[in-house]
């Protein structure tokens, strides 16, 4: 006996019965997504950037962005001469957003980021990178300290702009639910960003590194959601019966008086102070010029 029971029946059954591979419309997304250009145009754009999901989001958003969706803005996408065929499209769009951000804190957060392939906590982030540039700025000010400086130029509102800019441009994951202080990039992006990190700036991805190790060393990073804790409702103690009410009414109004009364006082007091004080001086300057009396 034959173990393949697909010999036994008939072709055409065979066919009809097997799954059906979805294809992704790269051309259709891309229209979709806003870009300006008829279908054929598009369609042939998204076979040149490898008809990739990831990649055409990031192509859409980057048009937009910079281009408001027209395809004139392909020419400033970079052309790439490696031997590395496989996602090019990818690191040759990557490349272009590299030369759209250079200098700015999104760029240097980006790199930052991509150095851990877990989730970040945004505050012992801030203030673990933050210690490392003082320390260095004060005893070498090296390539670290250039290279961290735009992120110590940030104050908070600044922080959370970057944050929602990158996540806006697709190069930074959407909030976690109920974890919304943790920052992660994509996996495909976090490896081109960190590779070239590697490259271009060895000082600060070795000592980069380090930060982020130190980071999870020293504190725990929870991914698991918490279970929520029930709380069961008390009913409300009354505070307050109509009776006490009314007589803390009382109380007040009578207090209120005895305010008024004293405040009064105190403004005869102070004026019969400044009567006697004026007598007395009048009285002195007599004394001492008798041709005034």
């Amino acid at each position: 006996m034959s173990g393949n029971p697909i010999l036994t029946q008939d072709v055409s059954t065979a066919v009809n019965t097997s799954p059906q591979v979805q294809v992704f419309e790269g051309g259709r997304f891309l229209l979709a997504q806003g870009l300006k250009g008829d279908l054929a145009k598009l369609e042939q754009v998204a076979q040149n950037f490898e008809n990739d999901p990831l990649t055409l989001s990031l192509l859409s958003t980057y048009l937009r962005r910079w281009y408001a969706g027209r395809l004139n803005g392909l020419e400033s996408i970079p052309i790439l001469f490696d031997q590395r065929p496989t996602g090019r499209a990818l690191r040759r769009l990557l490349a272009a957003f590299e030369m759209k951000l250079a200098g700015a804190s999104d760029m240097t957060l980006l790199y930052l980021l991509s150095l851990s392939d877990r989730p970040v906590p945004q505050l012992p982030m801030k203030l673990i990178f933050r210690s490392t540039f003082v320390e260095r700025w004060l005893s070498r000010r090296d390539d670290y300290v250039r290279f961290l400086a735009p992120l110590g130029r940030l104050n908070e509102d600044h922080w959370h702009w970057v944050i929602e800019n990158l996540r806006r441009l697709n190069l930074l994951e959407q909030p976690i639910a109920g974890h919304h202080d943790l920052l992660l990039v994509p996996e495909r992006i976090r490896l081109y960003l960190r590779e070239e990190l590697r490259l271009k700036n060895p000082v600060a991805y070795k000592q980069g590194s380090a930060d982020m190790d130190k980071l999870f060393r020293e504190n725990i990073v929870p991914l698991a959601l918490p279970e929520p804790e029930i709380i069961q409702e008390k009913p409300k103690p009354i505070l307050w019966e109509m009776n006490e009410l009314d007589a803390a009414q009382q109380q007040v109004l009578a207090l209120r008086c005895s305010l008024a009364s004293l405040r009064q006082h105190s403004n005869d007091l102070h004026q019969h102070l400044l009567n006697m004080r004026t007598a007395q001086l009048i009285s002195a300057t007599q004394e001492n010029n008798p041709t005034l009396a």
